[in-house]
């Protein structure tokens, strides 16, 4: 009987302290199935994932030197390219350049296996000459686009031409009007 006495209370108290704790595991269960419900299903992993988006920068790293120091350079000069403030054809080429030509060139050099070696010094081919030539390619077309970017200084020569043209001595400039 002293058992009973000691039992319906303990159980009375643990359903009062227990039944919120429950409660609270179910809503979050439900709320957790709710929101994977509404996430999209996630594509099957592939065997041979593409390569990252950005993955230049950890290529350049595995570069031996001096190339590495080459291509970290380039990729900070094209990082602090002004893009705002290039034409469209310039901005192109530099995200090309960035996200395309320097990682396929730093992927190519890095996956030469011995056999590749062996040819391309067969061929007379130093892999690394050819790398060094290929990155100062790149630097080189770089160096093209940031200077291809004349718009402005051919906006300003256009208002100064044109502003000459109105203002100084000559048939039907301002001068000329305001002096008849």
């Amino acid at each position: 009987m002293h058992a009973e006495a000691t039992l319906v209370p303990l159980l009375f108290f643990g359903s009062v302290f227990a039944f919120p704790l429950v409660r609270r595991q179910l809503i979050h269960r439900h709320e957790m199935e709710r929101l994977a419900a509404l996430r999209p299903a996630l594509p099957a992993p592939e065997s041979a994932a593409p390569p990252a988006a950005d993955d230049a920068p950890a290529l350049a790293l595995r570069l031996p030197e001096p190339h590495r120091q080459y291509a970290l350079a380039l990729l900070c000069r094209l990082q602090d390219a002004p893009y705002d403030r290039l034409d469209p054809q310039a901005q192109f080429l530099l995200r090309q350049a960035r996200l395309d030509y320097l990682p396929a060139t730093l992927r190519a050099y890095l996956h030469l296996t011995p056999a590749g070696r062996q040819q391309l010094l067969a061929r007379g081919y130093s892999p690394e000459a050819h790398l060094q030539e290929q990155l100062e390619t790149i630097a080189r077309g770089v160096t093209a686009a940031l200077g291809l970017d004349q718009t402005a200084a051919q906006h300003l020569l256009t208002q100064g031409r044109f502003l000459k043209d109105r203002f100084e001595d000559g048939p039907g400039t301002v001068r000329e009007y305001l002096r008849s």
